[in-house]
């Protein structure tokens, strides 16, 4: 499965401290990535996961434009045919400016097993994960999260910041009849939460970057038919991300990962949890042009 990102930089210019972060100079980039998409749930000390695939891709961008256009295709599946089938498709977005962070994710996945330790596959399992989050990053004129998420800086000194989340999320998990974790057949959930966390990077030396970004915070809602009779709870939320990158004067190599997680409740006050959990190891080129000058 394939699918493109078109996103820029629509939050404009903005002053940097040049102390702290540095441009590259190259107008364009190219991304070479292979990388991971996931949902599971986990209801008391039972995990179900999907069998899902590895992903490679492509992403191309010009630097102060609004052209950033990205393909991916997922390949196979990571485990064997013993863990079942999977069908899914998972379309996120995830733009870093310089004060603020947009991420979008539309998760849809059908087929869960559960190991422990005999494999019990769970076809009819379903679990779709609309919703959108922002994050204010106080510190953005020292903390670069371009550098550290999408190596399109350098984060020349240490800097980290306070960080202020934002978020609305519509969750349905459907089970499988066979499945004994609730005595209803779904949970659709609406929440709306906000957070607070705090951003950090670590330059090791002039080539190395270590970063993340870490908020913790409460989701407000409830099951869609409670909702209706104004019953709303608090359930708590996490989302973590971090990377450790290698930067040279005209590309850079770099491991990021994404956690998002959060508790749902259904109509008869059964609670799991609901976790999203990407992976990407990338390479990125930064380059003027496609063709070299001839010296004359």
């Amino acid at each position: 499965m394939s699918f493109l990102i078109i996103s820029g930089n629509v939050f404009g210019q903005t002053t940097v401290d040049t102390t702290y972060i540095e441009s590259y100079r190259e107008k364009m980039s190219i991304t070479g990535f292979v990388s991971t998409n996931s949902v599971e749930i986990k209801k008391d000390h039972a995990y179900y996961k999907p069998n899902y695939p590895m992903n490679v891709g492509l992403d191309f961008a010009i630097k102060n434009t609004v052209i950033d256009l990205e393909l991916a295709y997922g390949i196979a599946p990571l485990r064997k045919k013993e863990y079942g089938k999977t069908q899914s498709f998972d379309f996120q977005v995830h733009h870093y400016g310089r004060y603020f962070v947009l991420d979008l994710f539309y998760q849809n996945y059908k087929g869960f097993y559960q190991e422990n330790p005999e494999i019990k596959l769970y076809p009819n399992m379903l679990v779709r994960q609309i919703g959108a989050e922002g994050t204010y990053i106080f510190n953005g004129d020292k903390f670069s999260a371009k550098a550290a998420f999408e190596q399109s800086e350098k984060q020349l000194k240490t800097a980290s910041s306070f960080v202020l989340s934002g978020g609305i999320y519509f969750d349905k998990v459907a089970f499988d009849k066979d499945l004994p974790i609730s005595d209803q057949d779904r949970i659709q959930s609406l929440l709306l939460g906000s957070s607070v966390g705090y951003a950090y990077s670590l330059p090791i030396n002039e080539r190395w970057l270590i970063s993340g970004i870490a908020t913790g915070g409460i989701n407000a809602g409830n099951d869609t038919e409670l909702l209706q009779k104004v019953k709303i709870r608090a359930y708590p939320t996490a989302f973590a991300r971090g990377s450790a990158g290698y930067h040279k004067s005209d590309w850079a190599a770099a491991f990021s990962f994404l956690i998002n997680s959060k508790s749902l409740s259904g109509l008869q006050g059964n609670t799991l949890n609901l976790t999203s959990i990407n992976m990407q190891l990338s390479y990125v080129k930064h380059f003027n042009s496609f063709f070299r000058k001839r010296k004359l």
